[in-house]
């Protein structure tokens, strides 16, 4: 019965039950707060279960923001007899975090001064999030610039809009685009994890990082303890990776009265590639749900989602069924800020 409700009046948890969970990811590192909020507002209408956004303040602020005005609406519309009053649950607004450096947590800089005047500028093409510009020489001081703000500036990365996907690097004809750090603090978590707004974590960890996950979990594990879910973000760690979960999950047990979930991240921030950038996810899926011993906790794709990945789970079998009760087998989809958001609400 359950899996048979539409998703929008389904409460996220028995989404998740019912392996129809969808999640908007925005970016770890995406801190545009006007398009956040633009985009919660969207999603929450489109009846997503998750809004997952960078751990800053005023970002986080942006989400709830953009939900609360969904609500408002949508409770408006119903009140004059429209479907949207049916709708009955708000999405939860989920902070990404990492325990060390992570792909997610950078932004590109360069100095956009150093550009010729006849570069023909790949770096602009290929960002997905249209977070570099140019500007004509006599730019205002309001320009976005990889270093600040500037009367002379002549464009570069907009910070904001950058979440860090390393494309434009290695296009950049004369190689002066680098990336740079964008870590937030276990105390700035903690903090934000204590503000109100925050229903879900996401640690996003990689090979190497035990130590440093059993030290970002001591810092905020009690702060878990008022979250609905608890998501672990990991990539393909070939044969450590059934080791890699149990031992996560021991460190965080003592302090998990939450939901888990592991986030297969198959091929990082490369859903809008194509077809052949679900193909890792895909296989990492499938070998983390042979384990016959997994330790608890849904299971999430992602890297490489796309429009692709739904047939593709399709032709491998690992689709639940509508009836299915089962915890484990659900995978999860979700729509990808870097594939979708352009085709919402265009960011130029």
């Amino acid at each position: 019965m359950r899996g048979e409700e539409p998703l929008r009046v389904l409460q996220p948890l028995l989404a998740l039950d019912a392996g129809r969970w969808v999640k908007l990811i925005c970016g770890a590192s995406f801190e545009d707060v006007a398009d956040v909020r633009n985009l919660a507002f969207v999603y929450t209408l489109a009846g997503v279960d998750c809004i997952d956004c960078a751990a800053e303040p005023a970002v986080v602020a942006a989400a709830a923001e953009g939900i609360d005005a969904a609500m408002a609406w949508a409770a408006g519309e119903g009140r004059g007899g429209g479907e949207w009053g049916e709708m009955g649950r708000r999405p939860w607004v989920m902070v990404s975090v990492s325990d060390g450096r992570d792909p997610h947590f950078r932004k590109a800089v360069f100095d956009a001064s150093l550009c010729p005047p006849a570069c023909p500028r790949p770096c602009e093409r290929v960002c997905p999030a249209a977070a570099i510009r140019f500007h004509a020489a006599a730019a205002t001081s309001d320009a976005a610039t990889s270093t600040g703000s500037s009367a002379d500036s002549v464009g570069g990365v907009i910070a904001d809009r950058c979440y860090g996907c390393g494309r434009c690097i290695p296009v950049c004809p004369f190689g002066i685009i680098s990336a740079e750090e964008h870590q937030r603090t276990h105390e700035d978590t903690l903090t934000l994890l204590g503000g109100g707004l925050v229903d879900a974590i996401e640690i996003h960890t990689l090979p190497g990082h035990v130590e440093a996950f059993n030290a970002l979990w001591a810092s905020i594990g009690e702060a878990a303890g008022s979250l609905k879910l608890v998501a672990v973000s990991l990539p393909d760690l070939g044969g450590a990776m059934h080791h890699a979960m149990h031992a996560m999950y021991r460190t965080m047990h003592p302090h998990l009265s939450a939901a888990n979930l592991w986030q297969l991240d198959g091929r990082p921030m490369s859903g809008d590639i194509g077809a052949g950038a679900t193909r890792a996810t895909i296989r990492l899926a499938a070998r983390v749900a042979a384990f016959e011993d997994r330790p608890p906790g849904y299971l999430q794709i992602a890297g490489g989602t796309n429009s692709h990945t739904f047939t593709s789970l399709q032709d491998h079998g690992m689709l639940p069924s509508a009836s299915s009760e089962c915890r484990w087998e659900c995978f999860l989809t979700q729509l990808f800020f870097e594939a979708l958001s352009g085709n919402i609400i265009d960011p130029r």
